[in-house]
């Protein structure tokens, strides 16, 4: 088993591969041209500041469900980030997070994690809804996430997640909640111990009617110490499409699978007069998958998405 003191971007990576990634080059924030792919960050993202480049961050940013990823500088001047409770942000070793004065701030739901009066903020560390105020120093990395899922099965709400590497790993503790703040333990699961082999885990969580629910793995080494998963939703009127369909105001379209897909997928964007205006093909499937749709016009157009092995889903959306 390779050494488990790696980075806790490794951690929050794996623990998020639900989320798409948006990379950064130096540059102003809000400015389409600073990230990769050619748009401004948004809900649900993975935001990865590469180490060497800086980002600057000047005005208020909302947005919700996200895992920030600093490796280089998030240079704050008169700027807010402002994200909800299911969010994350981590600092890798060679990562900062500068600021001026009290105005700018980093916030998760209404904690105050950063203030700009305080300096810099320096990795490893990381803060989310369970840090309280500022950021948590650590390193060991107790486990390291491949998978997590939460897909229903008619009354019932599928948990699964899979691990490739676990050091010293007690067991998982299953958490639900209606509200992403207060938490409920469902059940406990062992862990594998010490590992480097793929361990598959799963929980029915049965008759769930709430209207959205969230879930999160809390693990906790023979040590006592606890690691959190990423956070996922799932809505009462949610089908069980094996993938989430759906298109952006910036002109890209998401599709969201739910469960493990690894086989050759492609996608396809057709008009209404059933021409094929964006095709992109995938060898092996993401957790997420982004399409540009730049190139098409605004309007009514239909998705869809196909494997090798003969599964597809359609769905129709307005760009």
């Amino acid at each position: 088993m390779k050494s488990i003191y790696t980075t806790l971007v490794t951690l929050l990576i794996t623990a998020n591969l639900m989320a798409g990634n948006i990379t950064a080059s130096n540059g102003d924030w809000d400015q389409s041209t600073t990230w990769t792919p050619s748009r401004l960050p948004q809900s649900g993202d993975s935001i990865i500041i590469p180490f060497g480049k800086t980002v600057l961050l000047d005005r208020n940013i909302d947005l919700d469900n996200v895992v920030v990823i600093v490796k280089g500088t998030l240079d704050m001047d008169g700027g807010k980030l402002r994200m909800n409770d299911a969010s994350r942000i981590i600092v890798d070793v060679d990562g900062k997070i500068t600021g001026i004065n009290h105005d700018d701030q980093v916030r998760i739901g209404n904690v105050l994690k950063f203030n700009g009066s305080q300096g810099v903020q320096t990795g490893y560390s990381y803060a989310d809804n369970s840090t309280g105020n500022g950021f948590v120093t650590t390193v060991v990395l107790p486990v390291q996430f491949q998978s997590f899922y939460v897909t229903r099965q008619g009354a019932n709400v599928q948990v699964s997640f899979t691990t490739s590497e676990e050091l010293n790993n007690q067991y998982y503790a299953i958490e639900r909640s209606a509200d992403a703040r207060n938490w409920k333990q469902l059940a406990i699961i062992s862990g594998a111990g010490t590992s480097n082999l793929v361990n598959k885990y799963s929980y029915t969580d049965k008759n769930i009617t709430d209207a959205v629910v969230y879930y999160r793995i809390r693990q906790v080494d023979r040590s006592g110490v606890v690691f959190y998963s990423a956070i996922r939703s799932l809505r009462n009127s949610e089908n069980s499409q094996l993938a989430n369909i759906y298109a952006s105001s910036n002109k890209t379209v998401t599709i969201d699978f739910n469960s493990d897909v690894k086989d050759k997928v492609s996608i396809q964007l057709i008009n209404l007069s059933g021409q094929v205006v964006v095709r992109k093909e995938f060898h092996q499937a993401s957790y997420r998958l982004i399409v540009d749709a730049m190139s098409a016009g605004s309007g009514v157009y239909v998705v869809r998405v196909s494997d090798s092995k003969g599964w597809s889903e359609v769905k129709k959306i307005m760009l």
